[in-house]
């Protein structure tokens, strides 16, 4: 081979786009059998440096020989790139969860492909309920569209900022590449610092955020401008590269969803990645990679086809795992992980040439005399194409979302009557008849949205420093008699009934619930995290009611069970928690307060209004069972003493099973009763607590 064609190769990198196919690969596979791989999304952190290291590196000297970045230019061609090929995967998404997916979880969907295609789907994943350790029945099919969010949000604006810390540099009398230089290692310092502490104090939103990940990003271009004229030795190579692969499969098997991440654990699959890139770079005796070097490998053919269409296997490859669980009902074994990884590499394949390849340049033309050339396609074409994807995503986003809307804003029937008893039909003494052909309310579509008033009012955080004596009151709020409510979400289940049963019998209700946040002094935690606020919180609010002085408090609060099912954290023992409820209701008995606790309920393991909707109300698949396990807050009201305990679970199950639907109504939205089934509980309720 000649030399220049060598060089032109090496310039190439080849090495890069077998790099690609690592991170895909671990993706892919940590989605497919997270068990086995339980840090494969590390991958995503092997994508953003090579990103970095390409992109930023190329901005960065285009400054240095220019002066300047052409704005237009760069973001047209990140749009040519990225925008063709994720529009059709999300109308791909939406058109089969129409299809395939009940109609409860449409709006759902809508909602991703939205964010997804407005690229701030990363901040609707931080600041939403769905998990991304593993693909499951309620996990969006579009939610790793969240690092590329990430990406793109980045590079929206890292060319803005380059071209700033230049313009200031000039005024200290810096070139461009020295000033840029500077910004970035100031911007990489701060975010990794940020990244750091903010993945200690909350590292469900610091997954996500952009701002965490920064510091890779700009790591991958420093490593493209600081040691772009490094060339290593033949066995520098051969230790960088193999070293470096260790590093991310270390990373790779022995990283866990729950850790502080990214923060500074990230630093080992990171510095990793820019050893494998340093070992790519050319050897200082020639052009040729160390024959048993790693980043030979990363060059074989098989291997850089893999990196050329490893942007759509990433867009594809996740909601066809998703969509295999819900056809299937579990997860894939090896046969099923095969079948989605083969239609993955087909689908992925048809993207990169019909699509990628198609856009990113533009259709090959013949000139006369049969020559080929690619056209040159201009920036505000991209613009156009950039206005018309982002438009089609949303418009196929609202018709789903509006089918849902009409039936959520539709008057809801009157609940506890002839047509709807609900738990009434479950009543001991005088059981309601339930008439046959009635439509069950809430419609399943909808059940997600059928909520405590509370949420409404913005009173299911209560925090005894930011909302007033003043507000979250209901019932008869000029009442001679109060009541408050305590607990955590599962005790704001009970504010409707109680206020109503306030209205009839002139007693005012205040609701001091908090979500995941028991009535207790012991502070839960988790693998990562000692979460004190909760804790700290009811001890203000204990004495807010001591002084207070109601007439009666009423306490319930999901079992440790569901915390540790819906939240991932607990208590180190059952015995704990208890302890930490009896410090909560001693004061308030020996106060001469009345206080009763509610039981929890039964928790369902599976989505309710989906199974409703695919197997029907009477089907046993969509039945709970109703499970013995201890409620440590009733352990505590027997130890304390003279504390009412009420059971209400009679009314949802009848021996050990738990239907759907009783009395025509539905019973769960997720975890919680549904409000309009909350509320034919007013008449037990209210017979518990002597207030009938």
């Amino acid at each position: 081979m000649k030399q220049g064609s060598s060089t032109q190769a090496r310039n190439k990198r080849l090495d890069l786009q077998g790099l690609r196919t690592l991170a895909v690969g671990l993706v892919i596979v940590y989605h497919l059998f997270p068990g086995k791989l339980s840090g494969g999304f590390i991958g995503v952190d092997i994508f953003l440096v090579i990103s970095g290291y390409l992109i930023v590196g190329s901005l960065v000297r285009e400054l240095a020989n220019t002066g300047t970045v052409k704005l237009a230019t760069f973001y047209a061609r990140r749009i040519r790139r990225l925008l063709p090929a994720s529009t059709v995967v999300l109308l791909s998404v939406m058109v089969a969860s129409v299809l395939v997916l009940p109609q409860s979880r449409w709006q759902e969907v809508a909602r991703d492909v939205v964010a997804s295609a407005l690229q701030i789907q990363n901040w609707n994943q931080a600041f939403g309920s769905t998990s991304y350790e593993s693909a499951g029945e309620l996990v969006s099919p579009v939610q790793h569209f969240w690092s590329l969010a990430v990406e793109e949000q980045f590079y929206l604006i890292i060319p803005l900022m380059l071209l700033l810390a230049v313009l200031c540099g000039r005024k200290v009398r810096l070139d461009a590449k020295s000033s840029a230089l500077w910004f970035l290692v100031i911007l990489s310092a701060a975010s990794f610092v940020h990244s750091v502490v903010f993945s200690f104090q909350n590292h469900d939103i610091a997954y996500f955020a952009t701002t965490t990940r920064m510091w890779e990003l700009v790591l991958g271009g420093l490593t493209a401008l600081v040691f772009s004229s490094l060339r290593l030795s033949s066995l520098a190579q051969l230790v960088a590269g193999w070293m470096g692969l260790a590093m991310v499969l270390v990373s790779a098997v022995s990283f866990q969803t729950t850790m502080a991440f990214p923060g500074y654990i990230a630093l080992l699959p990171v510095i990793g990645t820019v050893l494998i890139i340093l070992a790519g770079a050319p050897a200082k005796s020639g052009y040729e990679l160390n024959r048993f070097g790693f980043s030979r490998v990363l060059s074989l053919r098989p291997v850089t086809y893999l990196g050329d269409i490893s942007y759509s296997l990433y867009l594809w490859h996740w909601p066809v795992i998703v969509f295999y669980i819900l056809l299937k009902g579990h997860h894939p074994g090896v046969g099923g992980g095969a079948g989605i990884l083969t239609l993955s590499l087909v689908l992925a394949s048809l993207s990169y040439h019909l699509i990628e390849q198609r856009f990113r340049s533009g259709k090959p033309s013949v000139q006369a005399g049969g020559r080929r050339f690619r056209p040159r396609v201009r920036n505000h074409s991209a613009y156009g194409l950039a206005a018309c994807l982002i438009v089609v995503s949303c418009l196929s986003a609202a018709w789903p979302w509006s089918v849902v809307q009409l039936k959520s804003v539709q008057a809801v029937p009157e609940t506890a009557s002839a047509d709807y008893p609900g738990a009434m039909a479950f009543d001991a003494i005088k059981p309601a008849k339930v008439p046959s052909g009635i439509p069950i309310s809430p419609d399943p579509a909808i059940a997600m949205k059928d909520m405590s008033r509370t949420y409404k009012d913005g009173c299911a955080v209560y925090d005894p420093a930011k909302i007033s004596d003043s507000q979250c009151q209901y019932g008869d709020i000029g009442g001679s008699k109060s009541l408050v409510l305590v607990g955590d979400s599962h005790a704001g289940q009970y504010l409707d009934p109680l206020a109503a049963i306030g209205s009839r019998n002139g007693w005012k209700v205040r609701a001091m619930v908090r979500d995941g946040c028991p009535f207790s002094a012991a502070p839960a935690s988790s693998a990562t995290a000692t979460y004190t606020n909760c804790s700290s919180q009811n001890a203000v609010s204990l004495k807010k009611i001591l002084k207070q002085k109601p007439d009666r408090v009423v306490i319930s609060g999901m079992t440790p069970y569901g915390y540790k099912k819906s939240l991932k954290w607990g208590w180190a023992s059952d015995a704990v928690l208890v302890e930490g409820y009896v410090k909560m209701l001693r004061p308030l008995q020996a106060a001469g307060i009345t206080v009763s606790v509610v039981a929890d309920m039964p928790y369902p393991e599976r989505s309710i209004p989906d199974c409703v909707v695919q197997q029907g109300a009477g089907a046993a698949e969509c039945v709970t069972t109703r499970n013995h396990l201890k409620d440590p807050l009733l352990t505590a009201a027997l130890k304390v003493g003279n504390v009412q305990t009420i059971d209400l679970t009679s009314h949802l199950c009848k021996t050990d099973s738990c239907p759907p639907v009783i009395g025509n109504v539905l019973v769960f939205r997720d975890n919680h009763m549904t409000t309009t089934f909350a509320k034919t509980l007013e008449e037990p309720l209210a017979e518990a607590l002597g207030l009938l």
